[in-house]
């Protein structure tokens, strides 16, 4: 009876432990209108930088679109939303402070 308890025990602990490490990965699109040229790009990716989770970013110059692949379990939407304002980029809900706009260069302003 103990053996089987055991047993039981093991099986729900490997149960539980391989549900834990499942994929998680997202994609997100974010539209910033100041995202107008390769400058553009390199800020707001140095801003993403220390920003955990983050796969990968695509920019879309033309559209002024930025899709951001990350990883759920360890970065969230408010967090990728917060890196992208504070660098000074207007979100469609959310604008930029006016010092961190100050920051920019003047063309993304």
């Amino acid at each position: 009876m103990k053996t089987h308890i055991k047993k039981l025990f093991l099986l729900t602990a490997l149960l539980l432990l391989a549900g834990c490490f499942r994929n998680d990965t997202r994609t997100e699109t974010f539209q910033i209108k100041q995202l107008r040229s390769q400058e553009a790009v390199q800020i707001l990716a140095k801003a993403l930088r220390p920003v955990s989770g983050i796969k990968e970013l695509r920019p879309d110059i033309a559209n002024h679109k930025l899709t951001v692949v990350f990883n759920g379990l360890e970065g969230y939407i408010k967090n990728i939303e917060y890196a992208i304002v504070k660098a000074g980029f207007d979100l469609p809900n959310w604008p930029a402070d006016p010092a961190d706009k100050a920051k920019l260069p003047e063309g993304l302003r």
